[in-house]
């Protein structure tokens, strides 16, 4: 995979971009367990998930990420709208030259190197796992925060182990996890390490107070970087920017010159963070 590095809005704004942007859809929430977490937020939601071939009613192929097969829909409180807003709990989109977009032009929701259509639960973003097949990391976890990385077979087991934890029978939890087979030759009973911990890293920032107007490296020469019109060592330019994810940045309508990331005006606002 050619893309290696995530960074996706935090989950308070990605909340309320769903809340502002997402339709609700069919609801299958009378068929959800009630001991399965209300998804008010990320509290208690499994670290990752592994992605399923699926089709839809019109028979086309599609990747169903999300811990539960069905939809049901999601009510939160909108502070900018004072009012209760109904959304799906599952986005679709596609994957498109690395770039993975909600069909309903909600914003960015991962980064994979092969074009596909997906179904996604809310508040992940897809990737690609270790052993280099589609899984959803956890807005709070995986490469976007520098978190633990998982194979396949180890985000099988995590839902697996998600959906016994919460009441679904063992006969119910196999036939489910049976759908995640991307990985058919790998081993059933691949066993999770250690749990995953979410790593706290701090944002990189810059200890020059100067106003960057301008800044930009060769692409072609190894270490030839300007700014504001002066030479600088690329290892040099956290001096002047912070450190920026890239997918919060084409959230905003920027773009990323590796390695300088520039709002939708062309400024420089950052490094990208790897």
């Amino acid at each position: 995979m050619n893309i290696k590095s995530v960074a996706l809005k935090a989950a308070g704004c990605l909340a309320l971009a769903l809340s502002l942007n997402a339709l609700a859809e069919v609801d299958y929430g009378y068929m959800y367990p009630p001991m399965l977490p209300n998804e008010q937020n990320m509290n208690d939601l499994p670290y990752a998930i592994p992605c399923a071939e699926a089709k839809n009613q019109y028979g086309a192929k599609f990747f169903r990420c999300t811990w539960y097969s069905i939809p049901r829909n999601i009510t939160q409180w909108n502070a900018q709208q004072q009012r209760n807003v109904t959304f799906s709990n599952h986005i679709s989109g596609k994957c498109v030259r690395g770039t993975c977009r909600a069909s309903n032009g909600s914003g960015i929701y991962g980064m994979y190197g092969q074009d596909l259509s997906f179904s996604l639960s809310i508040y992940y973003y897809i990737y690609e796992s270790e052993d280099g097949y589609p899984i959803a990391y956890r807005m709070d976890g995986g490469p976007n925060k520098k978190g633990k990385e998982v194979t396949y077979a180890q985000s099988r087991k995590i839902l697996q182990d998600f959906l016994l934890d919460h009441g679904i029978s063992k006969t119910s939890a196999e036939d489910a996890i049976a759908n995640y087979s991307l990985d058919a030759n790998a081993a059933r009973d691949s066993s999770v390490d250690d749990a995953p911990q979410v790593e706290k890293t701090p944002m990189i920032k810059p200890t020059k107070a100067i106003e960057v107007k301008e800044a930009w490296c060769n692409p072609r020469a190894d270490d030839e970087c300007k700014v504001n019109g002066k030479h600088v060592q690329k290892a040099e330019l956290k001096q002047y920017l912070p450190a920026v994810y890239e997918l919060e940045v084409l959230n905003a309508g920027g773009y990323c010159e590796h390695p300088i990331c520039y709002d939708k005006n062309d400024k420089p606002i950052g490094i990208h963070k790897k």
